[in-house]
């Protein structure tokens, strides 16, 4: 049982200083990974709540949204 609680001290204190490190830790804006503004791939999107489609029974209309 004691070999327990100094595990888990232990990894503790480790995960503690290692979450102080990496918050003091300065990195300069240079290192941070550029993220492209218009990727390569396209995605689809899917319609939103705002965009309503309309559905055709027989020969009526209705307005379908999908917010409630």
């Amino acid at each position: 049982m004691m070999q327990l609680r100094y595990f888990v001290t232990g990894s503790s204190l480790i995960l503690a200083g290692w979450l102080a490190v990496t918050f003091f830790h300065h990195v300069p804006s240079q290192r941070y990974p550029k993220l492209e503004k218009y990727p390569t791939t396209s995605m689809r999107v899917a319609p939103t709540a705002a965009t309503p489609a309309v559905v055709a029974k027989s020969s009526e209309t209705f307005t379908v949204s999908a917010s409630r």
